[in-house]
């Protein structure tokens, strides 16, 4: 049998990715995205971390007004201390054509880091844009946490302008 891979629908997809400089090292970002203590000061409520990779992660996230909890569960798929956290979520715990993967980039600069988030392969805008909206809040959540040393996890936050790249 012929296969002509050109004459196959092609799904489009997009991905997220937004990027905030933040006044801290490096090694603190990665901390703060892989220390379940530290998740839970400034973004969830419930968290457990096996930081290495193929280490598995769960994470639970503050209710919403509607009173829904999210819960999700993976794995860490690729970690570079001070550089890199990319985790897999679960199929299971993943909500209808949302991506599994999702990555943390740390660059450092000068008087900080550049932190760079990519969630990748969404094929519809409605999804898209409300995942982005969440990792904006993150992002500022982040941002927040690593520059004054307190958590905002129970209000929805943005970036003053939140840079796409």
């Amino acid at each position: 049998m012929y296969y002509n891979h050109r004459a196959m629908p092609r799904r489009r997809s997009s991905d997220i990715r937004l990027a905030v400089s933040v006044k801290a090292e490096p090694q603190e970002v990665y901390r703060a995205l892989t220390s379940a203590r530290e998740l839970c000061v400034w973004w969830l409520d419930r968290a457990e971390t096996d930081a290495r990779n193929m280490g598995r992660w769960r994470m639970e996230w503050p209710a919403k007004t509607d009173g829904a909890r999210r819960e999700a569960a993976g794995v860490f798929v690729d970690l570079e201390p001070a550089r890199k956290v990319a985790f897999m979520e679960e199929e299971r715990t993943l909500p209808k054509g949302l991506p599994p993967l999702t990555t943390f980039f740390i660059e450092k600069r000068p008087r900080g880091s550049d932190v760079t988030l990519v969630h990748a392969g969404f094929t519809g805008p409605a999804l898209e844009a409300r995942w982005r909206a969440r990792w904006e809040d993150c992002l500022a959540k982040l941002k927040s946490y690593l520059e004054t040393g307190r958590g905002r996890k129970e209000a929805t936050l943005t970036l003053a302008a939140p840079r796409a790249r």
